[in-house]
């Protein structure tokens, strides 16, 4: 089940981000189902990592991963809190109060959004840790390990492209796109080590 809520979770916050659910903001129809659905995936792929976790010991360990995982949980807290707050803002309604509480929830927004953020480097300290314990495929760990570098390099870069289609899929890549990516290969990887169809390598 653990690996299901990782590799679902994972698939969810990669497809919210991607804007194939279609364009939203407040006010609009579908702003709290969105809203709800990208809830729901943070909290299914911060479940997930706490349920494989003993397999990730397996395969890496030590403060690295420890940390990591910290940074990762961190953030998909933080991500799914600013999802119900959109959500809760959006269910009071109209009028005066309403319009309060908007204000007041793009300021909250701020720091959520930051700290969602966490998430990339704690995906890295991930993959560093497995690179080091050399148990898991040296692709998995690169995967998880390039997380913020490609953020850091391909937000700038979609940014630049402006905001066609072609800036927005290098900015989806750079973020829920790679994060999507990263966790449902270690949910796969996971899988198959459960099955022991993956064999630890002989040492050097």
């Amino acid at each position: 089940m653990s690996i299901i809520a990782l590799a679902v979770g994972a698939l969810t916050v990669a497809a919210v981000g991607s804007g194939i659910l279609g364009a939203t903001a407040p006010g609009k129809a579908d702003f709290v189902t969105q809203n709800a659905i990208g809830l729901v995936g943070a909290l299914l792929l911060a479940l997930g990592i706490v349920g494989v976790r003993p397999a990730l010991a397996h395969v890496a360990g030590g403060r690295l991963l420890r940390w990591g995982l910290v940074l990762v949980w961190s953030g998909l807290g933080a991500m799914a809190a600013g999802h119900a707050v959109a959500i809760a803002t959006a269910a009071i309604g109209t009028g005066p109060v309403q319009n309060d509480l908007t204000g007041a929830a793009a300021i909250v927004g701020i720091p959520l959004t930051i700290g969602a953020h966490l998430i990339y480097p704690g995906t890295s300290l991930v993959g560093l840790a497995m690179l080091r314990a050399r148990r898991a495929p040296v692709a998995l760990c690169v995967l998880l390990t390039a997380s913020l570098p490609v953020l850091l390099i391909g937000v700038p870069a979609g940014l630049t492209l402006g905001k066609g289609a072609l800036g927005e899929i290098v900015t989806w890549i750079a973020t829920e796109g790679q994060i999507g990516a990263a966790w449902f290969a270690v949910a796969i990887a996971i899988s198959v080590l459960a099955q022991g169809r993956y064999r630890r390598p002989a040492s050097v």
